[in-house]
């Protein structure tokens, strides 16, 4: 369990230090957001397309020589974006390497989380989503202010080397991981029907809605965070941005560690609908509420509402979806948040661009996104229980 830890930290620590290096580096090589922009474009459409198929290997293969198999082109791949950084290389190069980044990312994310149902004891499944979940939230937020430490001490392109080093080491230590097997995952190819073997977890209509719920809550979240940045900058102190957001971090990690706790069943739609219904009355509060303070005190309600709800989202996903293609299912969760985060972020620029500054828009479509995903969730089964997740730790068999 340590080592399934380490390589959870090291592997989310290395995205948000990327996604923000990766920009810096290329300004301060090429002077270009355009460049920049376009890169991390390619670098996320890349990943969004083929973190699936890599998922869909891991499920048909074993995750060892997948991700190790991935690893090594994503070390070619960084060592080429590196250097190009370093040397100038011209705009076309970086924007190739970053997609060569973005389409060889090892599918750390989704082996660890396919992973918890059949590893921990049964009972503690729950507890394992809400580390997952805390420790993403801590690992953006310590992501981002280790890229500023590594500009201030060396420069945007050792921060670059930096993330690089964390997927190798994140990679590393989760292949030595002995990852158990269900007894699902023997079951022939004989038996699993055409149109489950074309579309993978896709075909299963709670694995659709669940995936979809993501997007809209990304969209929110994407949403929410220009919204937030334009707000501090309407108030004079574009600086507070980073501490609003944080107030929301601090909610989502204590909700989820206390979510985490909790031992009796639930009912995943009823607590779903709760959940982003009570997101959306908060956002709109949020959008409206002057002054910045009672704004940080409606983001911090606002993360107390996602933490329970992204660690149940991760619950009921590993329960639905067919075990042979669990980690399947989480690949497409990882392109679901990438697809409805870039959405969001676009839709809230063009907003705040067209109320000439005001930030009130953004959160009321952060709202209407969290109201869609309140009313998706009633399309999965009333009689959804969770629990049947960590039941299926009992009966796995090892590798």
């Amino acid at each position: 369990m340590p080592r399934l830890v380490l390589a959870l930290i090291a592997s989310r620590l290395a995205a948000p230090i990327l996604n923000l290096s990766m920009l810096l580096a290329i300004v301060s090589t090429h002077g270009s957001y355009a460049v920049g922009g376009a890169s991390l474009t390619g670098f996320s459409i890349a990943l969004a397309v083929c973190v699936p198929l890599s998922g869909r290997l891991v499920d048909r293969l074993r995750p060892r020589p997948v991700l190790l198999g991935m690893l090594a082109v994503h070390a070619l791949a960084y060592a080429a974006a590196v250097t190009g950084m370093a040397q100038q290389a011209p705009a076309w190069v970086l924007v190739g390497a970053a997609i060569a980044l973005g389409a060889s990312t090892p599918p750390s994310a989704p082996v660890i989380r396919s992973t918890w149902p059949v590893l921990v004891p049964a009972g503690h499944t729950r507890t394992a989503y809400a580390l997952d979940a805390v420790l993403n939230e801590v690992m953006v937020v310590t992501g981002t202010l280790l890229v500023s430490v590594l500009v201030a001490l060396a420069s945007p392109v050792a921060a670059v080397a930096v993330a690089g080093t964390c997927t190798v080491l994140g990679v590393s230590t989760l292949v030595t991981v002995p990852i158990p097997r269900t007894q699902a995952g023997a079951e022939s190819s004989s038996a699993v029907s055409r149109t489950r073997r074309v579309f993978g977890p896709l075909s299963d209509g709670h694995v659709r809605v669940l995936l979809g719920i993501t997007a809209c809550d990304m969209l929110a979240f994407g949403c929410v965070v220009v919204g937030v940045s334009a707000a501090a900058a309407s108030g004079g102190t574009p600086g507070l941005s980073g501490v609003l957001l944080g107030t929301y971090s601090v909610g989502a990690v204590v909700s989820a560690l206390a979510y985490g706790i909790r031992r009796r069943e639930g009912r995943p739609r009823r607590q779903l609908v709760t959940f982003h219904t009570a997101s959306a009355v908060l956002l709109v509060a949020t959008g409206f509420v002057p002054g910045l303070l009672p704004a940080g005190a409606a983001l911090l309600a606002v993360g107390l509402v996602s933490g329970p709800r992204d660690t149940l989202h991760q619950i009921v996903l590993g329960e639905v979806a067919p075990p042979r293609q669990r980690t399947e299912a989480f690949a497409w969760m990882s392109t679901f948040m990438w697809v409805g985060n870039g959405i969001g972020t676009a839709l809230a620029g063009q907003l705040v661009t067209w109320s000439e500054g005001d930030h009130t828009t953004t959160f009321l479509a952060a709202a209407a996104a969290a109201a869609t995903a309140a009313a998706s969730s009633l399309f999965l089964r009333s009689t959804l229980r969770t629990g049947a997740v960590a039941s299926s730790a009992s009966t796995a068999s090892p590798r």
